[in-house]
């Protein structure tokens, strides 16, 4: 890695990344290497499968970690599961003994199947939080899903919340197939998060760079965020979906910030909506 992107991912890990210390579940194997996860918010659930997925090291740094994983597999009542399944990145404060649950809701709410996973030095896996080790987690879990499961790609929906608009976006502007993007309060660019009187960057010294990488892609992309933001300003958002290369009708959210987005009425109902587009699609 060179030392410019030594230095990004330095203050990338000192500015964008706050995982909850001490993490908030643990995680347990049985004799037959079955994991569970206890703890936080977390449900006992049999049908959730928590995994250990290892992440490919990457030329220019990160990678060669292990990432705690969970799968939530659609109950349709056949044990078939879902066509469709969500690849979710969460934001930077949480790990999935609290997203676990915020999982199950989404796979119940839309019919998907879920998998959500922590990033490096995230929760119970190794590691420490980088932008490239992020592209990398994200990478491991897109491989999981193709390789192992056979997904096909054109059934799997990124979603990337906050500061997993990053790896979600990244990951989504290099795949040849994709069924979709979900942008839930997103950046456009760290740096513009981070000094918002910054009209341009260098992107090789940005940190996740997200208004370059949303031209590149090519899946429709479904923009949600909400006005009272103060954390990410709705301006990173409106400006992605200028950019955006296939951005569908957004969602900004009158009254609701970067904590509750997800609490208001029109968020299931347009995340549903999404899902039938991208169906007839």
């Amino acid at each position: 890695m060179g030392l410019w992107a030594a230095l990004i991912d330095r203050v990338a890990g000192m500015l964008a990344y706050f995982p909850p210390k001490p993490p908030t579940y643990t995680i347990t194997s049985s004799e037959g290497g079955k994991y569970t996860l206890s703890g936080g918010f977390t449900r006992d659930l049999s049908r959730c499968k928590v995994m250990k997925l290892d992440t490919e090291r990457r030329r220019g740094g990160g990678g060669g970690e292990k990432i705690v994983a969970i799968y939530v597999p659609y109950d349709t009542g056949n044990g078939v599961g879902a066509k469709k399944t969500l690849l979710h990145s969460h934001g930077n404060a949480v790990d999935l003994g609290i997203m676990q649950s915020v999982y199950v809701h989404l796979s119940e709410t839309l019919g998907v199947n879920v998998l959500g996973y922590d990033y490096s030095g995230y929760g119970r896996s190794t590691g420490s939080p980088s932008i490239r080790n992020t592209f990398a987690d994200i990478r491991a879990c897109w491989s999981y899903l193709v390789d192992d499961r056979k997904v096909n790609p054109k059934d799997i929906i990124l979603y990337g919340q906050s500061v997993g608009s990053g790896p979600t976006c990244e990951l989504a502007s290099k795949v040849e197939e994709l069924g979709g993007v979900i942008l839930h309060s997103p950046l456009a660019s760290g740096m513009r998060v981070l000094k918002p009187t910054i009209e341009k960057w260098p992107v090789w010294l940005d940190i996740y760079p997200n208004l370059e990488f949303v031209q590149k892609i090519k899946a429709p992309t479904l923009i949600m965020h909400g006005t009272a933001d103060e954390v990410i300003h709705i301006s990173n958002a409106t400006l992605l979906h200028s950019l955006c290369g296939n951005s569908v009708s957004p969602l900004w959210v009158e009254g609701y910030d970067h904590q509750n987005l997800d609490f208001s009425p029109q968020y299931v109902e347009r995340l549903g909506h999404f899902m039938q587009e991208i169906s007839m699609s």
